[in-house]
């Protein structure tokens, strides 16, 4: 009965904390501590880093440029793995999926390149891309409590967001998402944060799949306002093949990786 009665006021005493705040007054303290007020002054920036999946590290470049060209350039056992993306339409070299030449992005690639893209991230002006994001409650993660947000897409993919309720930063993500009609569910977590142009970015990822580090990205550098060319996203022209068996079947490659 006691314990009933515990109960009863911790989850009194909790009901307005997490209540005391609305999404937009959380993402409006979020936008306040990254410098989302500078990032919406840039145009452009790019990030080298180096992945790290099991006991291979692979170097990597990306570009960003407004409103949503995106493109990510790596090198993996001599063979480069390039995906690119103007908003719209998204192609890919991806020798390890079976093929050296550039192949457009499937429907569903696309739908999730539009995520990765985004140059001012998912949770700004998240109701004009259609989002619906709510506040579902506090939990912690690593010990530091967080508000969790869980923002829903229009194709019905699901991602939380943990925000740290002191340091409003973004601790961890956790999607659901619909790949090739298996729901995937990874998690994601931010460290190492860093101002850059008084912007403030992580630069350590680890993503995990059931409990399991499937891979770490890290950053080395984050450059803003750098000179990117339009035509660095244009898909080449493919040379006419002499047979046309030669040229493989999009539809029949795995998934590029992103």
């Amino acid at each position: 009965m006691k314990n009933l009665i515990l109960l009863s006021i911790v989850t009194l005493l909790l009901f307005p904390v997490i209540n005391a705040q609305t999404v937009d007054e959380i993402l409006s303290e979020h936008f306040n501590v990254i410098g989302q007020e500078k990032l919406l002054q840039t145009n452009t920036f790019s990030t080298k880093g180096k992945i790290i999946q099991g006991q291979f590290e692979i170097p990597f470049t990306s570009y960003h440029k407004r409103p949503m060209y995106f493109r990510s350039e790596a090198s993996f056992q001599g063979m480069e793995i390039v995906t690119a993306f103007n908003g719209e339409n998204g192609w890919a070299v991806n020798p390890f999926a079976g093929s050296s030449d550039p192949l457009p992005m499937t429907a569903e690639q696309i739908d999730r390149m539009k995520l990765q893209a985004d140059y001012d991230g998912m949770l700004y002006n998240y109701q004009e891309k259609g989002y619906q994001v709510e506040l579902t409650g506090i939990e912690s993660v690593d010990d530091i409590e967080t508000y969790v947000l869980k923002l829903t897409r229009p194709n019905g993919d699901i991602i939380n967001t943990f925000i740290d309720t002191e340091n409003y930063v973004i601790l961890k993500t956790s999607s659901k998402m619909n790949v090739q009609d298996v729901d995937v569910e990874t998690e994601s977590y931010y460290s190492n944060y860093k101002y850059v142009n008084e912007i403030l970015s992580p630069f350590s990822l680890e993503t995990k799949r059931e409990g399991q580090t499937i891979m770490q990205m890290t950053f080395d550098e984050i450059i803003y306002d750098v000179d990117i060319n339009d035509s660095l996203f244009v898909m080449p022209e493919l040379t006419a093949p002499t047979d046309s068996t030669d040229v493989p079947d999009s539809t029949q490659t795995e998934e590029i990786p992103e």
